[in-house]
């Protein structure tokens, strides 16, 4: 059955039914990856999802139900799963359906032009990338990784206070890893792009960025075992706060598992951190006009001048602090339960451009990349010890690479220590953005 046929039959069941609170949620996705190696397709795989999940409240309680088939006899079952659901849960949160009447942004999130591409071209795109890195150097001696993926989102909700909301968006990204050596030192490096337009997409320069950052590591050194003041680069630093984000959830907040409980409007990092929350970046990777709830969403500065001024709520943690949401409710699919993420997360720019970083940190460590984020930081506590690539640096240039380093410390005490932010903003592949910062004091061993 058409999806908006079927969501209209479920509506019209569930008045039927005399059901008074209840909402339909619609995801549909699909993905395509394709990777080469050694100039042949390697891979390739496409994966379409789709479904609708129901849910409805019965005497305060939320129950809940999905189905990926569109067929009318699949309509009852969903709406009775709900029903049985809501009556056994024991869990005494209050649950609302959203339905306030608020105007919603016109947020761009589709090209239309990204369906057109051909496979073919995707294809030629990657063969481009390898044959470049492949013959950039003779001491690249392989390209491990080339892969080119898409992906196409479109979400519906409709629920029993008049909230009628669409929205679809795709993105493309391309990713390449290369191995180099020279004598006895290997080393290897990535470059990635990710965007709504394939013309901007140059496989040459991709390449290239991914072979230099490559080499730029050989015949590294070790270096005396200190504390150093710091420059973190762009790419490492939103690693590190997308994998510390759940501190920003009120959910986390309210079990007392975020180390952010309590600080409201108090100083919780260096007065040059800014860090935003924004659903309506222009070109974001995650941008939506509403959250998972059909809330609205906004631009919101977490934390604000070094002062913390508001944690990410969904209306079950926003009715908790008697407050109202930020908007941030998400869910993990069409059958996932409701929880909190924020969408483009980033560190607000500063003023410095990253060749005046290296000439303001003088003498200190270039860190690149962290490697074991998932094992080697308590994203309760803060501390952390990772495994670190990175560079010195030496009367304000990068010196030379460094050889198997670990930073150790804590990312509430980074976030103080902040000295210096950068105007060189980027954003990762979780759309997780950050400038470079310098850190004026890091344990570094070698």
């Amino acid at each position: 059955m058409e999806i908006k046929l079927f969501i209209d039959k479920v509506f019209e069941k569930a008045n039927a039914l005399n059901l008074k609170e209840f909402e339909i949620y619609f995801l549909s996705s699909e993905n395509e990856s394709i990777k080469v190696f050694k100039g042949e397709v390697d891979t390739y795989s496409n994966s379409q999802n789709m479904g609708i999940s129901f849910r409805v409240k019965i005497n305060e309680k939320m129950g809940y139900s999905y189905t990926e088939s569109l067929e009318e006899e699949d309509i009852l079952p969903l709406i009775d799963t709900a029903i049985a659901n809501a009556k056994i849960i024991e869990n005494s949160d209050i649950i609302d359906i959203y339905g306030e009447k608020e105007n919603y942004k016109t947020i761009d999130s589709f090209n239309e032009n990204l369906a057109d591409i051909s496979v073919e071209d995707k294809i030629k795109f990657l063969l481009t990338a390898e044959q470049t890195a492949l013959e950039m150097d003779p001491r690249v001696k392989s390209v491990n990784y080339c892969v080119i993926g898409s992906g196409y989102s479109e979400n519906i909700i409709k629920n029993s206070k008049g909230l009628e909301l669409y929205h679809k968006s795709n993105s493309i990204y391309a990713y390449i890893a290369v191995v180099v050596q020279d004598g006895d030192s290997i080393k290897n490096d990535s470059a990635y792009i990710v965007t709504r337009d394939f013309s901007e997409m140059n496989p040459i320069q991709l390449a290239q960025e991914a072979v230099q950052n490559a080499l730029n590591k050989l015949n590294s050194s070790s270096i005396e075992t200190k504390n150093y003041k710091v420059v973190i680069q762009n790419d490492a630093f939103a690693d590190l706060l997308g994998s510390m984000s759940g501190i920003f959830s009120a959910e986390a907040v309210q079990k007392g598992i975020s180390k952010l409980k309590d600080k409201l409007n108090t100083s919780v990092a260096s007065p040059l951190v800014t860090i935003i929350d924004n659903p309506h970046l222009e070109n974001g990777y995650d941008s939506v006009p509403f959250d998972a709830e059909g809330v609205p969403t906004k631009e919101k500065k977490l934390i604000e001048n070094g002062i913390l001024k508001t944690y990410l709520h969904n209306l079950k943690t926003a009715k908790k602090d008697n407050i109202k949401t930020t908007g941030n409710a998400s869910k993990g699919g069409y059958k996932g339960t409701m929880g909190i993420s924020a969408f483009n997360l980033y560190l607000d720019k500063g003023d410095l451009s990253f060749e005046n970083i290296l000439e303001y940190v003088n003498d200190g460590v270039l860190i690149t990349g962290f490697s074991g984020l998932h094992s080697g930081l308590n994203s309760i506590s803060g501390d952390f010890s990772l495994a670190t690539e990175g560079f010195l640096i030496k009367n304000g240039k990068i010196e030379k690479p460094l050889d198997q380093i670990t930073a150790a410390g804590n990312f509430f005490n980074l976030l103080q220590d902040i000295e210096k932010i950068g105007t060189d903003i980027k954003f990762n592949l979780s759309a997780i953005g950050s400038p470079s910062v310098v850190v004026k004091n890091l344990s570094i061993s070698s």
